[in-house]
């Protein structure tokens, strides 16, 4: 099984996205069910908690990078909120399902830098 190429997303792209999710309300997505660990709902897969994520979810100023990866039904989308030096969260949206989906949210504690080299093999 190959796996999809993430594929950077442009400055105008992430500037259209931010747009986007300012005139969206958190309740306009459906949180995917790999979001939970094994399905339950309750307990997150990477563990930040869904009132975190609602509290995070309009702060666009925050999204630094972003990726997307061909899915079923067109993209999903990586959106990285930089939340201090070394800490960030990747949040994965499918905004081309109806409803429109959050995949998962992903904390991560180191570099911004080095994550996504190690990660995407790219410098940023």
């Amino acid at each position: 099984m190959q796996l999809e190429e993430d594929i950077p997303l442009s400055e105008e792209d992430i500037k259209r996205i931010k747009e986007i999710l300012l005139n969206l309300k958190f309740d306009s997505f459906q949180i995917h069910p790999h979001y939970w660990l094994n399905g339950i709902k309750g307990i997150p897969r990477h563990g930040f908690e869904l009132e975190k994520l609602k509290e995070l979810f309009n702060k666009v100023d925050l999204i630094e990078k972003g990726f997307k990866r061909k899915s079923k039904s067109g993209f999903s989308y990586t959106l990285i909120y930089k939340i201090s030096r070394n800490y960030f969260v990747k949040i994965s949206y499918f905004f081309d399902e109806r409803p429109m989906k959050i995949f998962n949210a992903i904390p991560i504690n180191r570099s911004l830098d080095k994550a996504v080299s190690k990660r995407y093999g790219l410098r940023i």
